[in-house]
Order: structure tokens, then sequence, then C-alpha cells
């Protein structure tokens, strides 16, 4: 899908997580049976830049170039689903 400046919408992904300690392979396995869970980010498409999506909560038009209040950089290889809203 090809993403739209200042167009909102939501994204699906998965992002990284860790513990501390040392695990089996089969505790391995658990854990990432019970970290397997989306993490769903709404905003403004705000740009595309070194593999990131980023989406903002804000946007200010009335400067001469768009800015954007706080951005998220939502990593592609984590994108599971985008929809427009």
């Amino acid at each position: 899908m090809k993403l739209k400046i200042g167009q909102k919408y939501e994204i699906k992904w998965v992002d990284t997580f860790s513990y501390n300690g040392w695990y089996s392979n089969k505790e391995l396995k658990e854990k990432s049976k019970e970290m397997y869970q989306f993490i769903t980010s709404v905003g403004i498409f705000a740009g595309e830049y070194f593999g990131f999506i980023i989406l903002a909560n804000h946007r200010d038009l009335s400067r001469s170039d768009s800015y954007w209040g706080h951005p998220n950089w939502i990593p592609k290889t984590g994108v599971k689903k985008i929809k427009k809203l």
C-alpha cells in the first residue's frame, strides 16, 4: 500500500522484547509465544525513512514546512497490517 503524507493510518506491528537471565531452547519458545502480540499505533503518516514508517500524533500546518508532534518510528520489518482511516 502506498502511504500518503497527512493521511491517518492504523498500523499493527510486532515490537522487540527481552528478558534478563538464561533460558533453555524450550523456554525461549514458550516466551516467544507469550510475547507474540501486536501493537496497534494510530496516527498521521509523516514519512518513511531508513526502514521506518513514521506516524505522528499532531501536525502543525501553520508553518511553511510541516512540523510533526510526538512522532513514532515503526520498523517496517515488524509491520503486519496497515489500514487507512
